[in-house]
């Protein structure tokens, strides 16, 4: 299409059709567009930080087709074309750049490089709906903790189980423990947002 007439002829300069997979540019490719690590380390920040608000959204149960609000109080300035880009990562309806923001609490947070990031409930969650799914999920996950406690407690079961086989309870066992933080964690915001 003519995009990277410039670039050498086995990074894909002349067609793409038969360029090879991609290699790492070379330093002198890369100084020749002005790139330099500082980049590369902006991009995996924002990546991180896109990572992180998606997690958010899916952690509170939010379908990413539906906009939502976000609010990030940065660690430096963030360029009104930065947050512009992020913004439209996020799939946000908007992205609010607040050094000095004060979250209500409850509200769901997570820290990266270039900031805290925040997700707005406001409007996106129906907290009734969302806290009696959490306690159904709740009592689940506590019901399996349990059945795997009582099997890991039972010596008949570990002394004849192999190796391999505990492990695998062990690990069970902490993912259902694990899951249950995340579940009291939802609730404890939620309960939180109705105060």
């Amino acid at each position: 299409m003519g995009y990277a007439a410039d670039m050498p002829e086995n990074q894909g300069g002349k067609t793409i059709m038969y360029a090879p997979w991609p290699k790492p540019l070379d330093e002198d490719t890369r100084g020749h567009y002005g790139l330099d690590d500082c980049y590369l380390e902006m991009g995996d920040t924002k990546y991180d930080l896109v990572r992180k608000g998606r997690d958010l959204r899916r952690e509170a149960k939010i379908p990413a087709s539906k906009k939502v609000k976000y609010i990030i109080k940065p660690a430096t300035p963030i360029p009104v074309y930065e947050a512009e880009v992020i913004k439209l990562l996020l799939n946000a309806e908007a992205l609010d750049v607040n050094p000095d923001f004060e979250p209500p609490k409850g509200t769901p947070t997570v820290h990266s490089e270039m900031g805290e990031l925040y997700l707005s409930l406001e409007g996106a969650v129906d907290t009734t709906a969302e806290k009696a799914r959490l306690k159904k999920e709740l009592e689940k996950t506590e019901l399996e903790i349990t059945k795997v406690q009582e099997r890991l407690a039972n010596p008949a079961f570990t002394q004849k189980a192999p190796v391999n086989v505990l492990s695998e309870h062990q690990k069970r066992l902490l993912e259902w423990q694990t899951k249950r933080e995340h579940i009291l964690t939802a609730l404890a915001a939620l309960d939180g947002d109705s105060t």
